[in-house]
């Protein structure tokens, strides 16, 4: 997520929550639920989003800990997105725990802090907890059925219209073979 709050999007701006009261007073938490409304197709997997204008509602408690803040809780979301194999569209309905330790930057080694969650000065920004967590919940090959299937792969038609359908593929080196077999018609000999 980008630093410039003008560049956030409308989610990350919703999803940065102020921990001032926590900091340093080791044992305090707060209850915090929200509900969100998507943004444009950004959050979920690749096969897997939230609908724009559907709602996400967060519940998630802050605790302050000596290394910073844990967050935990849940994100509950909508999916939509469309079968693997033909197409149809597909829904989902989603609640991926949460659970972070947003550290505080001086008990953190220069060294790992690229791999280190940290506090935005005295904030908490669930952005990314937020859309990783949908990630991870969405299914990566949406089926809208298990024995769904799919489509032909020479045509693109819908095999669940005609399980018969096929195509008859003859290979272009051996097409000079075709007739060999064919009955003889009207006299013709051998």
């Amino acid at each position: 997520m980008s630093s410039d709050p003008a560049s956030a999007s409308p989610l990350d701006k919703d999803l940065l929550f102020d921990a001032v009261d926590l900091v340093g007073n080791v044992g305090s938490h707060r209850r915090v639920e929200r509900t969100l409304t998507a943004p444009a197709r950004e959050i979920g997997g690749l096969a897997m989003q939230v609908p724009e204008g559907e709602e996400l509602a967060v519940e998630i408690e802050l605790e302050s800990v000596v290394e910073g803040v844990y967050v935990h809780g849940t994100v509950t979301a909508h999916l939509e997105g469309e079968c693997s194999r033909c197409l149809d569209p597909v829904e989902q309905d989603v609640a991926p725990r949460l659970d972070e330790l947003y550290m505080f930057s001086e008990k953190v080694k220069a060294d790992e802090r690229e791999d280190t969650t940290m506090l935005t000065g005295d904030d908490v920004d669930l952005g990314p907890l937020v859309r990783d967590a949908l990630a991870m919940a969405a299914v990566e090959r949406p089926l809208c059925r298990e024995d769904c299937p799919g489509l032909c792969g020479q045509c693109g038609f819908r095999m669940e219209d005609d399980p018969e359908h096929h195509h008859d593929v003859i290979d272009d080196r051996f097409a000079a073979l075709q007739g060999l077999f064919d009955e003889p018609t009207d006299g013709e000999g051998r």
